[in-house]
């Protein structure tokens, strides 16, 4: 059975992200074969003690934390009945917690609420940069006030450079079979592909691996990336956008904080994450 992660701090940011995954599961036909786990995970302070009180209070912690999270299972029984939802509250770091989780119970994908713009990532919480770059399975990013609208057409942000045997030409299959969406490849570049170079190797390998699925591709001549990627997004409709993200990579770079601006596009789409 497929398993789906959403993480929660019961935030209003959090309810959004479970709304989002409960919409785009409801009206799949098999809706009932996919496991959706909304997870807690309650980090213990790093002055904890160890003495009676402390103890006691970490206790009152996850004790809360338990009837928050039975409160927000109870509501999406009400809003999505028929949904395979089930709720667990962990303790650990979010980044350690979450890999053990995936393991554990085989998870494909980790659903999120981000709880700002994406210009404003670098004020984040570091387990949570952490966790975009380095889980093992995609994160899919959800801003606190984006809803849910049917996948139409997906975009997957190409730096060519980057491409190789690693690169998950698999996962975005699945991704597109699964939404039954088109797939958009946009490559953007200042200057024209040579002949005979890295990048045009890599695109001759990108069409090979994803020609099952007839993806569309767009090459940019635009020397800033992310006002290319931004305005690609809205002139064509895009409901989610794929990134690969690296370090002091293209993930880094686009989501940078002098791109405030550029990035107010973005806020309004949700992002993934590929690993």
């Amino acid at each position: 059975m497929p398993t789906i992660i959403v993480c929660t701090n019961f935030s209003e940011t959090s309810r959004n992200a479970l709304a989002y995954t409960c919409s785009l599961i409801k009206n799949k036909a098999d809706k009932e074969e996919i496991s959706i786990v909304l997870l807690h995970v309650y980090t213990i302070p790093a002055n904890y003690s160890g003495d009676g009180i402390a103890l006691a209070t970490i206790n009152n912690a996850l004790d809360d934390a338990e009837m928050d999270l039975h409160e927000e299972l109870e509501w999406v029984q009400e809003e999505y009945g028929g949904l395979n939802v089930i709720g667990k509250v962990a303790t650990g770091r979010l980044l350690v917690g979450l890999k053990n989780e995936i393991d554990e119970m085989q998870a494909s994908l980790v659903i999120l609420g981000t709880g700002g713009n994406y210009g404003d990532l670098w004020s984040w919480d570091g387990d949570i940069l952490n966790l975009l770059r380095d889980l093992p399975v995609p994160v899919l990013t959800i801003p606190p006030d984006v809803s849910f609208r049917p996948l139409q057409n997906i975009a997957f942000a190409c730096n060519l450079k980057n491409i190789n045997s690693k690169t998950p030409f698999n996962t975005l299959i699945n991704i597109i079979r699964f939404t039954e969406s088109k797939l958009h490849v946009i490559y953007v570049t200042a200057n024209a592909l040579k002949p005979g170079s890295t990048e045009a190797g890599n695109e001759e390998m990108v069409s090979n691996n994803l020609k099952e699925i007839e993806p569309v591709y767009h090459t940019i001549f635009e020397s800033r990336v992310v006002q290319a990627i931004g305005r690609f997004v809205e002139e064509n409709q895009i409901q989610l956008l794929l990134v690969m993200p690296k370090r002091h990579g293209l993930w880094e770079g686009l989501f940078h904080k002098s791109f405030t601006k550029e990035l107010a596009r973005l806020n309004r789409l949700p992002i993934m994450a590929l690993h």
